[in-house]
């Protein structure tokens, strides 16, 4: 077991702010690391975590067990978000999940997210025309460009309108604590809940009118698999929540942590503003360098030993994929921001049946935004030194992030 002073805690708000600070420690000291705090294992080396991903020995379905351990009121609270969760193809095993990701594959193909690449550059440039038209010179980052962007494509495929963009983003906030796994935010159960019930409330309305007059949308198409029995009611309400929820607020933190990374790296970004083609390449060492994905959660389906160590059947694994992704033995210099690095074998998108499906379009959000950004406003800064990162295990982004134009007003 660990010694004292090396302990995980995702409690304390210093880990919070840096956590690769101690993540890396591990990574040298402990990398099978027994958390009591977390009563699972943490995970920081390369190799280990890409197994995790891979490893059919190892269980997306971490919402089952949670739940099946609840009891009384505890578990009645939680019965609603487990009940449109569970429905989530990033939480299911095979064959549920060949299933599902099957259906879901035809809705996400390529063809389609090449298709989206002028509407992203479109929507970049209207919310930089708004941001611009105020003149004020400031803006925040998050909230009026790096929120907005994905939340609309993703409303668009959906078919919803975007002046309901607030509600939904109000309700995809009071369920990210519990998605997130965060470990000293409220009552993130019962806000958990009301995000999801409302959610699904607005769906099934949806659902309802596209089955009275069914449109070329993503609701329409999951109506149609309803109808022909392919999937249930519930999946369809989790799977629009999934879309909502996945295909926005990944983005969102890849895109604010991206531009974050450039300002605290002045030479990179003169780098790529003298060669606007290292875009992909820069997109790819920000997935890597500060990545939107923390972690991945599995449970032990059956005992195994990892460096010495038995991780039993029904232990929780937390594999941290931004450790990972500083593994000095994988990534030559790793603690350097470089937008040219190759290869880049980062793990942020996942491996294996698990690879993220909407992985094209956040890389394409993320290389339009931030080029169309730079572009419109070159002397963009930080309007502050710090910024505090949201209490979360499996998601790494801010909610806030004050910005100047560095346009004269």
């Amino acid at each position: 077991m660990p010694t004292a002073s090396l302990v995980f805690n995702p409690r304390d708000p210093d880990v919070i702010q840096r956590p690769l600070e101690t993540l890396l420690r591990l990574q040298a000291e402990d990398p099978v690391h027994w958390s009591p705090l977390l009563k699972g294992w943490v995970l920081t080396r390369h190799d280990d975590v890409k197994a995790v991903q891979m490893n059919s020995g190892i269980s997306s379905d971490r919402l089952t067990p949670f739940f099946e351990s609840q009891q009384g009121d505890e578990r009645n609270r939680l019965s609603d978000l487990i009940r449109y969760l569970n429905t989530w193809v990033v939480f299911k095993d095979p064959p549920d999940h060949a299933r599902l990701r099957g259906l879901l594959n035809k809705v996400v193909t390529p063809a389609v997210m090449r298709g989206l690449e002028d509407g992203i550059a479109e929507l970049a440039d209207g919310l930089l025309d708004r941001i611009a038209a105020r003149g004020d010179g400031r803006f925040e980052c998050i909230s009026e460009f790096a929120n907005p962007l994905p939340a609309s494509v993703i409303m668009d495929l959906l078919g919803v309108p975007r002046e309901d963009m607030d509600l939904l983003r109000d309700w995809s906030m009071q369920l990210q604590p519990f998605l997130g796994n965060a470990t000293d935010t409220g009552d993130k159960y019962e806000t958990g809940r009301a995000g999801v019930v409302a959610m699904a409330d607005y769906f099934r309305d949806a659902a309802k009118h596209r089955l009275a007059q069914p449109r070329g949308d993503v609701i329409s198409h999951f109506v149609m698999l309803q109808e022909t029995g392919q999937i249930t009611e519930d999946e369809l309400i989790g799977s629009c929540i999934l879309f909502l929820f996945a295909g926005h607020e990944t983005t969102t933190n890849l895109i604010g942590n991206g531009i974050r990374a450039l300002l605290a790296n002045p030479d990179q970004n003169a780098r790529l503003a003298a060669d606007p083609s290292l875009i992909a390449s820069a997109v790819e060492e920000m997935l890597r360098f500060e990545g939107p994905t923390g972690a991945v959660v599995r449970v032990v389906k059956e005992a195994f030993e990892l460096r010495g160590k038995v991780l039993n059947q029904g232990e929780r694994v937390y594999a941290m994929v931004n450790a990972a992704n500083h593994d000095p033995e994988v990534f030559e210099s790793a603690a350097r921001f470089d937008i040219g690095r190759t290869p880049n074998r980062h793990l942020t998108f996942n491996h294996g049946i698990h690879f993220c499906l909407g992985a094209p379009l956040a890389r394409a959000e993320a290389r339009i935004a931030i080029t169309r950004l730079f572009a419109r406003f070159p002397n963009v800064a930080m309007a502050t030194d710090t910024v505090d990162y949201m209490d979360t295990l499996t998601m790494r982004g801010v909610r806030e992030m004050p910005m100047m134009t560095g346009a004269a007003p």
